[in-house]
Order: C-alpha cells, then sequence, then structure tokens
C-alpha cells in the first residue's frame, strides 16, 4: 500500500460531503436539489480529470413509483378488509361477488411490493408523472493508452431518500411494525380464502371463521394499514434527510480515488478506463443504475466491464455482498474473489453477506444484466440503520474517516493490484464466497 494514500484522502472526500451537504441539503430523485448536488459532483470530477473527460447523461424516470407499492399495498387492504367484513350485510349484493371481490384484493395487496420492490421490476411505474434525472460519469485512462480493453467502474450515487417515518418514531419498533405488515397480508389473504370456501360450500359456521373481527382488525390489519400509508414522509423540494452516509460519502469516494490516480497515473491498470460515476435516483429504485446498465450494455459487456459500488460508508468492517436486489440476483463470484482479495491485502476488516430483504443497490442492474458487479457496504446494522439512515440525522457529523480510509484502501487494491492475486483467493475464502 502506497505511504501516500491516508487520511488527507479520506479527509478530502469528507470535505465534499459537508460541501454538497451545507450548500445544497437533501435531494429527493427528481429534485431540483438532486441535480445540484450531481453539478458539485461534476465540477469536483472536472478539477481532476477536465472538462472533457466527464459528461452528464440525462434519464426519465417516475420518482414516487418505487416507494408507492406501500400506500398501494394498504389501499388494496382496506378494500379487502371492508369487503371481508360487509359480505352478506347488504341486500341485493351478492355473497360471492363479495367474498370474491375480497380474495382478489387481499391477493394484488402484495403483489405491486413483490414484483416493483422485491424483484425489482418497473411495474407501476407507467402510471406515475415522470421526471429528469441525471448520472455524472468521468473517464480516465494511464497517459497515452489508445486501446482500451476492459472497464473498471467506481460509483455511488449523489441522490438522498425520503424520510422513513416509522424508523423516526419507532427506532427498533421499525421492525415490529414491519413484520405486523407481512402478518396482515398474509392473514387477510387466508381469511378471505376460508371466508370464500365458505360461501362455496354453504357452510355458515366456515363463512364467519373467515370474516375479520374486531380482534384481527385491532391486530394486525389496522396498524399495517396505518405503516404502508405513512411509509414515508417529507416529499416536498429536496426533502428533509441530507444523505450525508447514504450515499453522499460513496460519490466522494470515488471523486477521492479519482484525485489520488490522476496524481499518480503510474498506479492505472493498462489498457484500462476508469470510469467514476455518480448515479441518480438511487433511492426511486436504483434508477440512475438500469437507465445506465440499459444504454451502454453492449458497450460494456464487449469490454467486459466491472463495477465496484459504494453504499453508505460510516463503519469500518465493509460488507462484500454476494448478491443483489434482495437476494434475487448472484453477483459474480469472480468479481466477488476479486474484492475479497483486494480487502484481505489492504488489510481492512470484511466480511462476506448475501442481499437479505431490503436490500437494493446500484450493482443490482448490473449483476442482473450479466456483468460482474458488487457493493461494499460499510454500515453496521442495526444500530446505525436505527440512527440515521433514510432520516434527518444522517448528516456529515455521523461521518468519521477510518471507513473512508477503509474503502479507500481496499478499492486502490482491488483497481491497481496484481491480477493473478486479485483471482486467488484462500480455500475458506472460496467456500464462503460459493455460500
Amino acid at each position: 500500500m502506497p505511504a501516500n494514500i491516508g487520511e488527507d484522502d479520506a479527509q478530502y472526500a469528507l470535505n465534499i460531503v459537508k460541501k454538497i451537504c451545507s450548500q445544497v441539503g437533501p435531494g429527493l430523485p427528481g429534485s431540483s436539489q438532486e441535480r445540484e448536488r450531481a453539478e458539485m459532483i461534476k465540477k469536483e470530477l472536472e478539477s481532476h480529470l477536465g472538462a472533457g473527460n466527464v459528461s452528464v447523461e440525462e434519464f426519465s424516470f417516475a420518482p414516487w413509483a418505487f416507494l408507492s407499492v406501500y400506500p398501494l399495498s394498504a389501499l388494496f387492504m382496506l378494500i379487502a378488509a371492508l369487503l371481508n367484513i360487509s359480505m352478506g350485510r347488504f341486500p341485493g349484493v351478492s355473497a360471492w361477488l363479495s367474498a370474491m371481490a375480497a380474495l382478489a384484493f387481499s391477493s394484488l395487496s402484495p403483489l405491486p411490493f413483490i414484483f416493483e420492490f422485491v424483484l425489482g421490476f418497473e411495474l407501476v411505474d407507467p402510471f406515475f408523472k415522470k421526471k429528469q434525472s441525471v448520472n455524472v460519469i468521468g473517464r480516465l485512462r494511464k497517459p497515452g493508452t489508445q486501446n482500451v480493453k476492459r472497464v473498471l467502474i467506481l460509483s455511488g450515487h449523489h441522490d438522498s431518500a425520503a424520510e422513513n417515518t416509522w424508523l423516526n418514531f419507532l427506532g427498533y419498533g421499525f421492525f415490529m411494525l414491519t413484520a405486523t405488515w407481512l402478518i396482515a397480508l398474509i392473514t387477510l389473504l387466508a381469511m378471505s380464502a376460508i371466508q370464500l370456501t365458505g360461501v362455496i360450500t354453504g357452510r355458515a359456521d366456515i363463512v364467519r371463521i373467515g370474516t375479520l373481527g374486531w380482534v384481527l382488525l385491532a391486530y394486525p390489519i389496522v396498524p399495517a394499514i396505518i405503516f404502508a400509508t405513512f411509509f414515508n414522509r417529507g416529499r416536498e423540494n429536496g426533502g428533509s434527510v441530507p444523505g450525508a452516509a447514504d450515499n453522499l460519502s460513496a460519490s466522494a469516494l470515488a471523486v477521492a480515488m479519482c484525485r489520488f490516480l490522476v496524481k499518480n497515473p503510474s498506479y492505472i491498470p493498462a489498457d484500462t478506463e476508469i470510469r467514476f460515476v455518480s448515479f441518480g435516483s438511487e433511492e426511486a429504485g436504483y434508477r440512475g443504475a438500469r437507465r445506465y446498465v440499459a444504454r451502454h450494455l453492449e458497450e460494456l459487456t464487449h469490454l467486459e466491464a466491472r463495477l465496484l459500488n459504494f453504499e453508505t460508508v460510516a463503519h469500518a468492517e465493509i460488507i462484500i455482498f454476494t448478491s443483489d436486489v434482495n437476494g434475487t440476483v448472484k453477483n459474480s463470484p469472480e468479481m466477488v474473489k476479486s474484492v475479497v482479495a483486494a480487502a484481505a491485502r489492504a488489510g481492512v476488516p470484511y466480511k462476506l453477506q448475501p442481499a437479505t430483504l431490503g436490500v437494493g443497490n446500484d450493482s443490482g442492474p448490473f449483476s442482473r444484466a450479466g456483468l460482474k458487479a458488487t457493493t461494499l457496504f460499510a454500515c453496521k446494522f442495526p444500530q446505525q440503520m436505527v440512527a440515521f439512515y433514510h432520516q434527518k440525522w444522517d448528516r456529515p457529523e455521523i461521518l468519521t474517516l477510518e471507513p473512508f480510509l477503509n474503502v479507500l484502501k481496499l478499492t486502490f487494491e482491488w483497481v491497481c493490484g496484481d491480477e493473478e492475486q486479485a483471482k486467488q483467493a484462500s480455500k475458506p475464502q472460496m467456500e464462503a464466497i460459493k455460500l
């Protein structure tokens, strides 16, 4: 590890975060503030690469489609509950019709969440108002390089999130309320199915069993509807979440790595272009990364591109994700092994971990497209999540230099380290990666 990668590089990245937070503040996807944050990242990259080597790519998307799955689920759940309760109570309204409608709406309730949030498809986006966002891309090659044979991408995202209502008010109670919502989805579906079975078989006792009473309305149905209806707040202008850790920390570190390599071009691998990308609108369902992959897929595939994405750098130990998009997409084992080897050479604490429910990053669209990608996540779960994740407390004051420095050290080894070493990992590491 060269002696000149140190705290000054980490401090430079932290200063970028402070500058953007103080001069612009929060930047919700599609807001003018998000664009201002992107512009500041662009200027920082231009100061090192020159204006000719930095570009901005506009894209269209629906800012609120991704998070709409919660209130949409609440609406379907409310309709299903009302139909279930009122079955057979109104003259002239067929019991069959009410029971079938209740089952239909209870079945619809989880579908937007499953398809849009869990699987990562743009299911409801066509029905929402569109806005513009931007990706910022800087390019760097070793002086004299003419033919590029591979592309290495270092990335973060410059937008910030809408405030999570229940994390802000309830802390660890958020997890209990999330479980309540999932229980309610299952309960409502089961009760509606039982009720319809009673109607079909003509069994009034089964109909009564499948009809919601005060107990199930009190828990879990009503709390779940309230949870999903008011899942987010702070949607005006740029929002209320500064997003220092999530995820200006990442974009700033990409710029810091750019600055270092510009000053030390001998470390840039031959026949390689390094791209420093700050994606827009990750908090709207990683839309910026999706648009970038869609636009450049042929080129990225031809050049065997690799993406090392940074996310929420606030803890010394770095998690290297072996999967993405809530665990539904597997990251390239070869890519993961190369990052593990880099972490070992850098001497930084790390661990391998698959993505679980709620974990989706800008590397997801790359891995889904068959490209080599993974994400470095440096946040202690659940403590730091409860403390600042998607809350107004996500300010520069919560950041320290050690996590920034660890990510820089690992990234340097990954970008500049010996390729043969990078392809080799110890047997235990390889076994862990297979898991």
